[in-house]
């Protein structure tokens, strides 16, 4: 995997004066971002500076205005928020449920940084702040993996390439677990294949331990796990025994052991062991024998998958692959294959399949990728494996370029005149890239996939999904629960809808059910308010009886229910009393 020298000026071959206008940026990118490349490598200084850039032009556009997504997102927030509320950090739960499937860290996280901007009721992005953190991180580290493994150009290129790449991108915007995980893991990857290389410094080793028990408090055993099937793999690929010495094994395994044991010990006791009965034998094994709650699928979903989440450089893979299977007999090429491939077909192995599952892989796709594209070698791959590969560029470039301007149309009826705008920039970028493909112009086809990228993902995550608030409608009900709470003697109750966004945005004491209770608490209490979709009408009237209370419908919500892809309507019912007059004149 190490750097060779770039293939040649293709822009100064190319006959730039008669090519037509979209062959002429191609090829004016080529040249511009191999410049970049020349005057970043420079320095690690510059070089961490081009790549701070890139992802923090990423990771910040949407991070304030995306709603609070369902349901795994806002079950996240709203057990963090908790932890707040009650300042209990060991114990994990939404409302009264615990959630003892994953372990502490990313809570703890969440927590902090929540915790430092309002506490309880910090806005949702306060919460998102330790995955656009990993994300932006997640960036540097690749860079600082990749720069001992294949030379600086090829650092800088995988440092770009990691933010950029649309699932990455995405588990960056979302209070969730992945995005850290993925930063523990490209750590792991890089201390380890230091290691490996004879390449260690003097922390090397409590890098790579420090960053194993992050991993293990973010989601158990995976990256260990990763790491283990590495060192075995590099073990049988190379014939000999990997240098692990200069982790210092023993020292490390305690330190983990020193950082991971307190919380453990504390949840055993909290849980009376059930954490551990329900992480292991619930999550953890029911995954591996059956497709757990709906999310079954046949091996190779995950290499279907790659070439969308992957994007912009997916395209780039099949050459990957093939320079690091020609490579595999050196340190750093067996490393990178020891780390993605047989983790890679555990998962395609395992029945139960979610697309974040490969995340932390994806570091390493990036350092393989960008070591083929600033390799030398042939820059035309044939008819049609260009065309393929322009396919692959253009292509999802389209599909987003549509989607930020249909899906606001279909549901909300408006065009969302930034969301065209980027997404038309967006559209353009993906069809230069196309051009370049087709013309062998490596490093102008991922100059324009990280454009297309940077127009695309700002134009759905920052203006066309906000605006969507009939897909989103958790902030409306909160608002109009916020409105009528003055009135009320309790916290909302809502039949039917049941997303747990409402209860971040609301109060944790919200009521998601059961129907026998709803309907008892309205027949008593004159200031009970409750949201009821028009499917279980039915089944709160038959709950009252014939000697049901006089209910008045204060307010509709109309929206489009996407976990459930249906059109639904919420009503807002309160007792026919004279205490709900004041709020009801309110607008």
């Amino acid at each position: 995997m190490t750097e060779a020298p770039p293939s040649g000026d293709n822009a100064g071959q190319a006959e730039t004066g008669r090519a037509p206008p979209p062959a002429r940026i191609a090829i004016w990118l080529d040249g511009a971002f191999r410049a970049l490349l020349d005057r970043a490598a420079r320095t690690p200084v510059r070089a961490a500076l081009t790549v701070l850039l890139v992802a923090l032009a990423v990771a910040l556009p949407g991070l304030e205005t995306l709603p609070v997504t369902d349901r795994d997102e806002a079950r996240f927030v709203q057990a963090t928020k908790q932890m707040l509320e009650s300042g209990d950090l060991v114990d994990i739960r939404f409302q009264d449920e615990p959630r003892w499937k994953k372990p502490v860290g990313i809570y703890w996280l969440q927590a902090l940084s929540a915790g430092a901007l309002g506490g309880p009721e910090a806005p949702a992005w306060a919460y998102r702040i330790p995955s656009a953190l990993a994300l932006v991180l997640g960036a540097l580290a690749t860079l600082w993996a990749a720069w001992p493994l294949v030379g600086a150009r090829a650092a800088v290129v995988a440092g770009i390439a990691l933010p950029t790449a649309l699932l990455a991108t995405v588990e960056g915007h979302i209070a969730k677990t992945d995005a850290a995980l993925m930063l523990s893991a490209v750590l792991v990857f890089g201390a380890l294949a230091r290691a490996l290389a004879g390449k260690a410094g003097r922390f090397t080793w409590l890098a790579f331990w420090l960053a194993m028990a992050g991993a293990i408090l973010l989601k158990g055993p995976v990256v260990p796990a990763i790491a283990l099937l590495a060192v075995l793999g590099v073990w049988l690929g190379l014939l000999r025994l990997p240098r692990i010495r200069p982790l210092r094994p023993l020292l490390g395994l305690a330190l983990t052991i020193a950082l991971v044991a307190p919380w453990l010990v504390a949840i055993w006791v909290v849980s009376e062991g059930r954490f551990f009965a329900e992480s292991v034998g619930e999550d953890l094994i029911a995954k591996v024998q059956s497709g757990q709650e709906s999310h079954g699928a046949p091996p190779g979903l995950y290499f279907l998958l790659v070439w969308v989440t992957f994007w912009p450089w997916a395209v780039f893979l099949p050459l990957a692959a093939r320079r690091l299977w020609a490579a595999r007999r050196e340190v750093a090429a067996a490393t990178a294959l020891a780390w993605v491939v047989p983790f890679w077909l555990v998962l395609e192995a395992v029945p139960t399949k979610l697309p974040h599952y490969v995340l932390p892989l994806y570091p390493v796709l990036a350092i393989a990728v960008a070591a083929a594209l600033t390799g030398d070698g042939p820059v035309s791959p044939g008819r049609w494996p260009a065309r393929l590969s322009a396919a692959f560029t253009a292509t999802p470039a389209l599909v987003l370029a549509l989607a930020v301007v249909v899906l606001p149309l279909a549901v909300e009826g408006r065009v969302i005149w930034p969301a065209l705008t980027l997404g038309l920039a967006g559209a353009a970028f993906g069809l230069v890239g196309a051009v370049a493909a087709l013309r062998g112009l490596r490093l102008g086809q991922a100059a324009a996939g990280v454009l297309a990228a940077l127009a695309l993902y700002p134009a759905a995550l920052h203006f066309a999904l906000p605006a969507m608030t009939t897909a989103f409608p958790s902030p409306r009900m909160a608002a109009l629960a916020a409105r009528f709470s003055p009135c009320a003697s309790g916290p909302l109750m809502s039949l039917g809808y049941r997303e747990p966004s409402l209860v971040f945005l609301t109060e944790t004491a919200t009521m998601l059910g059961p129907p026998d209770a709803i309907a008892a608490r309205l027949a008593a209490d004159p200031g009970a308010m409750v949201l009821v979709e028009d499917r279980w009408r039915p089944t709160l009237d038959k709950l009252l009886g014939d000697q049901a209370p006089a209910l008045v419908e204060r307010a509709a919500i109309g929206y489009f229910n996407y976990n459930r892809g249906k059109p639904e309507t919420a009503r807002l019912l309160t007792r026919d009393d004279p205490r709900w007059q004041p709020c009801a004149a309110r607008q």
